[in-house]
Formats: structure tokens, sequence, C-alpha cells
């Protein structure tokens, strides 16, 4: 279901060579595959806002809420919530359990703060510290060019390991919470849950649980529910990368191994590369590529919308 990265940089090198307009580097696609993704992405929700107020065709395959509703499928998915006992709550789950990066240290029971040469942008990911296999959240941290710095406000005690964990942010939009497999948990707002705990006599059971959401984390209510939540959402997609390595010219050479394909539906290959030829104008500086890129992508989404 995955739009091929390699076919569309190459697409995209082979118009801009035909026009005479000029060339963009693996490192320059990749980067303007990733917003022009992310944007057709966004695009999605208010696009389907949009058709729920038009009659729709029942031609099976001419039906524009179902075909968005097919495209969207592709990033929903379903997973079990962590429960973190230090905070009583649940922390949603992540497409891929595992971490992309992880550094560990030996705190020997005395250790106040400690340093790991990570220099990403922390609020592009997800992270985790873990002392001795618990999650813990009674630090402070700070990044420079050297990596994160994270101050415990206490020492921790009886110090096995400390462990930072960085995992690929792909959350976008949390959807329905479910309760042992079988019973949906309601959503309530910040004032709701303070007005819950004040009313014991109707407040949420087993039966009918109730959870508040808030800094990505979901707070279950009766507080005796610790497991058995499954969590479903929409998940962000993964940032294209056209893979390469140096061939016997020094030229850049496809890798498959390295690369990340489009998750976007296949029938989006077309606007994907409409798109990024518009946003090429712009780092190539060529007004009249821009020009010719929107005029067609606008034309496209009046013929899909009207």
């Amino acid at each position: 279901m995955a739009i091929n990265v390699d076919t569309v940089y190459k697409t995209v090198l082979l118009i801009l060579n035909q026009q005479q307009r000029g060339y963009i580097t693996p490192s320059e696609f990749n980067k303007l595959g990733s917003q022009v993704q992310l944007n057709m992405f966004e695009n999605y929700a208010s696009d389907l806002n949009q058709q729920y107020r038009v009659p729709q065709n029942d031609t099976e395959y001419a039906n524009r809420v179902k075909n968005i509703d097919e495209k969207i499928d592709i990033f929903k998915k379903i997973g079990t919530a962590n429960y973190n006992t230090a905070g009583s709550f649940f922390t949603h789950p992540y497409a891929s359990a595992s971490p992309i990066e992880t550094y560990a240290d030996n705190g020997n029971g005395v250790l106040t703060s400690f340093t790991v040469a990570y220099t990403g942008l922390l609020f592009d990911t997800e992270w985790k510290v873990t002392v001795a296999g618990i999650e813990v959240y009674n630090y402070t941290f700070s990044q420079n060019n050297n990596g994160v710095t994270f101050v415990f406000t206490t020492a921790p005690a009886n110090l096995a390991a400390i462990s930072f964990e960085i995992f690929a942010m792909d959350l976008y939009r949390l959807g329905t919470v479910i309760y042992n497999d079988a019973t949906e948990v309601q959503e309530v707002s910040r004032n709701e849950w303070y007005q819950i705990k004040k009313a014991p006599l109707v407040a949420p059971t087993t039966s009918q649980p109730a959870y508040l959401y808030e800094d990505q984390k979901i707070y279950v209510y009766p507080t005796t529910i610790v497991n058995s939540i499954q969590v479903s959402y929409i998940k962000k997609p993964a940032d294209p990368i056209w893979g390469s390595v140096a061939g016997a010219l020094g030229q850049f050479v496809y890798n498959e191994q390295t690369s990340t394909q489009f998750e976007l539906h296949p029938s989006e290959q077309t606007e994907l590369i409409l798109k990024i030829l518009m946003y090429a104008g712009v780092i190539i500086e060529d007004p009249s590529l821009v020009q010719i890129a929107v005029e067609k992508v606008q034309g496209d989404d009046m013929n899909e919308k009207s």
C-alpha cells in the first residue's frame, strides 16, 4: 500500500531535468517529502468533514467519504496502554514498542544527574526515564549541543540502573479507550473529572469507567483499574527517507535497506509529486515552477471537492 520513495524522487528529478529547472539533493528531497506527506495527512480530517456535508454517490468506488476513510485506515492502530504505578496513569502505546535509541548508566544509588549524548530535537520524539526498570518523573532536563542532562529532584534510592529511551513520536489523535477487551471507557473533561471525585455516589465503576486525557497521560477512574486498558489511535506517518550509498563515481545510488517509504495511499502519488515540485521551486528559486505546480494542485483539489 505504500508509495515507493525511489519512484517519487526519480520522477521529481526527471521533471526538473526535462524542464531544465535545476536539481534537489536527497537530503532536500527527504525534508520536502516529510513536510508534504504530513500536510496531506493532516488534510484528511478537514476533507472528511467537508464530504460529510455534501450528498454522496452510492456507487461502490465513487463514494468520497469511503475513499477518504480508506486513506485514513492506513494510520489506524490499536495497542495496550502501560500503567505507571508512580503517577497512577496509563501511557498510550507507541506504533513501535521498540525505542529508536537507548542510553543507560549505573547510578550506584547516589547519582543525582546524568547526561546522554542525544543531539536530536526532543520535541520531535517521546522519551521515558526509568530507574531499575520503573518509569520515573521526578526530574528536570536541559539540552545543548553536547546532549541532554537530566537532574533528579531527589536521588533515587537503591538505584540499579538509569535508562533513557527515545521513541518516535507517532501519536496523532487518540481514539477509543477500552477496558478488559469489552467496555468502552468514557472520556471526561477536567471539570467533569473534579465533579466525579466530589460525588462518590455517581462515580464511575469498573462496568462504567471514565478517563481523563492530559499531557499524553490517560487517567482512568476508578483507580482500581491498573491493567487491561487498550487504546485505538491514529498515528502520524513516518518520515520518508530516500537512502543512498556512494556510487563508483561518487554519485548517489538508491539503497532500499536504509530507506523509508511514503505511507500515503497509492492514489495520492500524483498529488504528492506535484506538491514536492511546488516546494522544490522555492528551493531552486524558480517562481514559474511553483506557479505551475500550484495551479495543477489547486485544479485537482477543486475537482475532488466539487
